[in-house]
Protein backbone atom coordinates (compact mmCIF):
# COMPACT_ATOMS: atom_id res chain seq x y z
CA UNK A 1 0.00 0.00 0.00
CA UNK A 2 3.13 2.45 0.58
CA UNK A 3 4.59 2.34 -2.56
CA UNK A 4 0.89 2.38 -4.17
CA UNK A 5 0.14 5.47 -2.71
CA UNK A 6 3.38 7.04 -3.11
CA UNK A 7 3.69 6.26 -7.02
CA UNK A 8 0.40 8.00 -7.28
CA UNK A 9 0.30 11.66 -8.77
CA UNK A 10 1.08 14.16 -6.15
CA UNK A 11 -2.11 15.51 -6.84
CA UNK A 12 -3.98 12.59 -5.63
CA UNK A 13 -1.33 11.42 -3.09
CA UNK A 14 -2.47 11.02 0.80
CA UNK A 15 -0.07 12.19 2.82
CA UNK A 16 -1.39 11.52 5.66
CA UNK A 17 -2.51 7.90 4.55
CA UNK A 18 1.48 7.63 3.83
CA UNK A 19 2.41 8.80 7.15
CA UNK A 20 0.13 6.40 8.90
CA UNK A 21 1.61 3.33 6.64
CA UNK A 22 4.48 4.03 7.31
CA UNK A 23 4.96 4.36 11.28
CA UNK A 24 2.47 1.24 11.53
CA UNK A 25 4.97 -0.92 8.85
CA UNK A 26 7.60 0.79 10.65
CA UNK A 27 6.62 -0.12 14.11
CA UNK A 28 5.44 -3.74 13.33
CA UNK A 29 7.64 -5.27 10.85
CA UNK A 30 11.24 -5.95 12.22
CA UNK A 31 12.97 -5.95 8.49
CA UNK A 32 12.08 -2.50 5.99
CA UNK A 33 13.06 -3.04 2.61
CA UNK A 34 15.16 -0.40 1.62
CA UNK A 35 12.86 0.98 -0.69
CA UNK A 36 10.05 1.38 1.95
CA UNK A 37 12.40 2.62 4.41
CA UNK A 38 13.93 5.58 1.84
CA UNK A 39 9.83 6.19 1.40
CA UNK A 40 8.70 6.07 5.38
CA UNK A 41 12.07 8.40 6.25
CA UNK A 42 10.60 10.92 3.70
CA UNK A 43 7.16 11.13 4.43
CA UNK A 44 8.13 11.00 8.85
CA UNK A 45 10.36 13.44 8.65
CA UNK A 46 7.78 15.43 7.06
CA UNK A 47 5.86 14.60 9.96
CA UNK A 48 8.07 15.46 12.70
CA UNK A 49 9.18 18.88 10.97
CA UNK A 50 5.16 20.22 11.61
CA UNK A 51 5.34 23.61 12.86
CA UNK A 52 2.11 24.84 15.19
CA UNK A 53 1.84 24.52 18.90
CA UNK A 54 -2.13 22.66 18.79
CA UNK A 55 -2.20 19.52 20.36
CA UNK A 56 -3.33 17.21 17.71
CA UNK A 57 0.30 18.76 16.14
CA UNK A 58 2.13 18.16 18.65
CA UNK A 59 1.21 14.27 19.04
CA UNK A 60 1.77 14.06 14.98
CA UNK A 61 5.34 15.49 15.74
CA UNK A 62 5.90 12.93 18.54
CA UNK A 63 4.62 9.65 16.91
CA UNK A 64 6.91 10.34 13.77
CA UNK A 65 9.96 11.14 16.09
CA UNK A 66 9.01 7.73 18.09
CA UNK A 67 9.32 6.06 14.82
CA UNK A 68 12.14 7.80 13.73
CA UNK A 69 13.83 6.51 17.00
CA UNK A 70 13.58 3.47 16.27
CA UNK A 71 14.69 2.96 12.34
CA UNK A 72 18.18 1.14 12.16
CA UNK A 73 20.69 -0.02 9.62
CA UNK A 74 20.11 2.82 7.02
CA UNK A 75 21.97 2.88 3.57
CA UNK A 76 24.51 5.61 2.65
CA UNK A 77 22.45 8.02 0.90
CA UNK A 78 19.23 7.43 3.60
CA UNK A 79 21.81 8.34 6.79
CA UNK A 80 22.58 11.91 4.90
CA UNK A 81 19.08 12.51 4.57
CA UNK A 82 18.13 11.13 7.75
CA UNK A 83 20.63 13.05 9.97
CA UNK A 84 20.36 16.19 7.73
CA UNK A 85 16.62 15.90 8.47
CA UNK A 86 16.45 15.56 11.93
CA UNK A 87 18.98 17.89 12.80
CA UNK A 88 17.01 21.11 11.43
CA UNK A 89 13.74 19.42 13.29
CA UNK A 90 15.19 19.10 16.55
CA UNK A 91 16.79 22.19 16.57
CA UNK A 92 13.23 24.19 15.43
CA UNK A 93 11.58 22.23 18.17
CA UNK A 94 14.22 23.18 20.43
CA UNK A 95 14.13 26.55 19.71
CA UNK A 96 10.03 26.71 20.22
CA UNK A 97 10.02 24.34 23.28
CA UNK A 98 7.24 22.42 21.82
CA UNK A 99 7.89 19.24 22.03
CA UNK A 100 6.18 16.30 24.68
CA UNK A 101 7.97 14.74 26.96
CA UNK A 102 8.04 11.66 24.58
CA UNK A 103 8.95 13.28 21.38
CA UNK A 104 12.01 14.85 23.78
CA UNK A 105 13.10 11.05 24.86
CA UNK A 106 12.60 10.11 21.37
CA UNK A 107 14.76 13.29 20.01
CA UNK A 108 17.48 11.78 22.89
CA UNK A 109 17.43 8.17 21.55
CA UNK A 110 17.83 9.48 18.06
CA UNK A 111 21.06 12.18 19.37
CA UNK A 112 22.23 9.27 21.21
CA UNK A 113 21.97 6.36 18.26
CA UNK A 114 23.92 9.31 16.31
CA UNK A 115 27.30 8.87 18.29
CA UNK A 116 27.10 5.27 17.65
CA UNK A 117 26.83 5.91 13.69
CA UNK A 118 29.98 8.54 14.17
CA UNK A 119 28.42 11.06 11.87
CA UNK A 120 29.15 13.66 14.41
CA UNK A 121 31.36 17.11 14.16
CA UNK A 122 32.26 19.41 16.84
CA UNK A 123 29.07 21.55 15.96
CA UNK A 124 26.34 19.14 15.87
CA UNK A 125 27.68 18.04 19.15
CA UNK A 126 27.58 21.59 20.45
CA UNK A 127 23.95 22.04 19.27
CA UNK A 128 22.96 18.57 20.71
CA UNK A 129 24.23 19.09 23.88
CA UNK A 130 22.33 22.47 24.29
CA UNK A 131 19.37 20.23 23.02
CA UNK A 132 19.94 18.14 25.81
CA UNK A 133 20.66 21.20 28.23
CA UNK A 134 17.06 22.19 27.29
CA UNK A 135 15.47 18.58 27.79
CA UNK A 136 16.88 18.24 30.92
CA UNK A 137 15.53 21.76 31.72
CA UNK A 138 12.03 21.25 30.66
CA UNK A 139 11.54 17.62 31.83
CA UNK A 140 12.06 19.54 35.63
CA UNK A 141 9.83 21.73 34.87
CA UNK A 142 7.28 19.07 34.04
CA UNK A 143 8.42 16.72 37.52
CA UNK A 144 7.89 20.38 39.14
CA UNK A 145 4.01 19.88 37.91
Amino acid sequence: MIIEEEKKKKKKKNEKLLIDLCECHISLSHYVSPELRSICITYLTKAASKKGESEETQKEVEMALLILSSIRDLGEEEQDMYIFGIDVIILYHQQHHNLTPLAHQSAWKILVHRFYMDYYSEEEIVNDLHFVGEAAKELKELAKV
